[in-house]
């Protein structure tokens, strides 16, 4: 009989060692013939599976924000108002070779984004993934009181996406010029300058 292969499991085997290869080598290392060395098949399979080499970083750019997702979704699951939104925060914050894998992937797509309307299109629902996923945290800590009343959450939530796209960029840019610390600084000092109140050691409103 011949063998069943899970189309969909296969494609997100390929896509991992697509996001392995990046770390390792970076995106002009990643080439299709690489990626199918590192996930142990031949390269006729990645043809199989993929068009080319910007379909396969594509599905591990999506692969690596969907990882991005569930480390977000498990942090804050026992949080709450504000500590839940700066932990939210942080994890999107590129801090360890996989996320600024991710990051990097992302970049690269960025530029082509302005001639691509598919790429644009899907860039833009990365955005809107992330204000639905923010401005619960944001109205939360205004009705804990940890947010002043008189501040727009639609603000907010705008100046942090814009925070976090900026930082992102930076670290994928200059990896070893950009200290985690100092991002996570500069993020705790936007939370500050809207009067965000975090009960945590080290932050100080």
């Amino acid at each position: 009989m011949p063998k069943i292969v899970d189309h969909a499991a296969r494609r997100l085997e390929l896509a991992d060692a697509c996001l392995r290869v990046v770390s390792r080598s970076g995106l002009a290392g990643a080439t299709t013939r690489e990626i199918a060395r590192e996930a142990g098949v031949s390269h006729g399979i990645i043809a199989h599976y993929f068009s080319g080499k910007d379909e396969i970083l594509h599905a591990a750019l999506q692969r690596s924000l969907d990882l991005l997702t569930v480390r977000v979704d498990d942090t804050v699951a026992t949080l709450v108002g504000a500590r839940a939104l700066r932990a939210a925060l942080v994890q999107a914050i590129p801090s360890d070779p996989s996320s600024l894998t991710g990051e990097q992937i992302e970049l690269a797509f960025w530029g082509q984004a302005l001639t691509d309307p598919r790429l644009a299109a899907e860039r833009w629902q990365s955005y809107v993934r992330w204000r639905r996923l923010l401005m619960p945290l944001v109205l939360e800590a205004r009705r804990l009181g940890e947010m002043p009343e008189n501040v727009d959450p639609s603000v907010v939530v705008e100046a942090l996406i814009a925070l976090v796209d900026g930082l992102g960029a930076q670290a994928a840019l200059y990896p070893e010029r950009v200290a985690v610390g100092d991002q996570r600084a500069a993020l705790d000092a936007v939370l500050r300058a809207f009067g965000i109140v975090i009960e945590e050691p080290g932050f100080s409103a």
